[in-house]
């Protein structure tokens, strides 16, 4: 594990403007230590009948270990593509790849990180994931009235309330 996390920290990322053009490099460790920005991919997971993915991080995380999260995803790692990093988290963390529908853009401006982000939805036949046990402890599909319900009793991430939103607004089915 401790491997693990060393090799997480030395990862080099891209750090980039707010207009998100390449301005230089930095491993994960001094990007997040000295809050500069970078990329990051987020995407939702529906099933076929509409219900959204929701995650119980690890205990072992860095940041916000234990929170319930509707976003799976990561850094993009430097020289990759938003593109290429989403097929890399999606390959890591639910075990499988899908076409995913591009919902757009967002500045992710939080006390640990600031990021420029893309964000993403794919739906997934639910037989076909095998979630990351290093990231997740438990992952359910629920209906947007289950989530509601499950907001009020469990902790989840800072950035649920705005992706949530944006989905809502933007391309929710």
């Amino acid at each position: 594990m401790e491997e693990l996390l060393h090799k997480n920290m030395t990862e080099e990322l891209d750090i980039v403007n707010k207009d998100d053009q390449i301005i230089g490099k930095s491993t994960r460790k001094d990007a997040h230590d000295k809050k500069l920005r970078h990329r990051s991919v987020m995407f939702f997971v529906f099933d076929q009948n509409g219900k959204l993915l929701m995650t119980k991080r690890s205990e072992d995380k860095r940041f916000y270990p234990g929170y319930w999260s509707i976003v799976l995803g990561g850094h993009v790692p430097a020289g990759f593509s938003y593109e290429e990093a989403l097929e890399k988290e999606m390959e890591e963390e639910i075990g499988t790849t899908a076409p995913c529908e591009n919902l757009g853009s967002f500045k992710k401006e939080i006390e640990e990180e600031n990021e420029n982000v893309r964000l993403y939805k794919a739906v997934v036949d639910p037989k076909k994931i095998e979630l990351s046990p290093k990231e997740f402890e438990k992952g359910l599909f629920v209906t947007f009235e289950e989530l509601e319900s499950e907001k009020k009793k469990k902790n989840f991430l800072p950035e649920t309330k705005m992706v949530l939103e944006f989905l809502n607004l933007n391309h929710r089915s």
